[in-house]
């Protein structure tokens, strides 16, 4: 399916660092599979004062040309977690 679409979603009202469930505080924010369509963005406050994070779904050959614009990666901070 080609879109040139872009969706974007969040709440302001979801204090997504602020909260804890007696795990300690959260370290990351994953908006899970069902926002895991190609061209949506889903936008958290970060967990930083003044960040922002951004979880993106993108379709692999857009993911490589965005990763090759040098406009764009002086720009953003990529942050990777490593699962274990």
């Amino acid at each position: 399916m080609v879109c040139d679409s872009v969706v974007v979603s969040s709440s302001p009202w979801f204090d997504v660092y602020g909260n804890n469930f007696g795990w300690g505080k959260p370290i990351a924010a994953r908006a899970g599979p069902g926002n895991s369509i190609s061209g949506k963005l889903v936008l958290f406050q970060g967990a930083q004062e003044g960040s922002l994070d951004v979880h993106m779904t993108l379709w692999s050959h857009v993911l490589v040309k965005l990763l090759s614009d040098v406009e764009f990666l002086e720009n953003v901070t990529i942050t990777c977690l490593v699962e274990k």
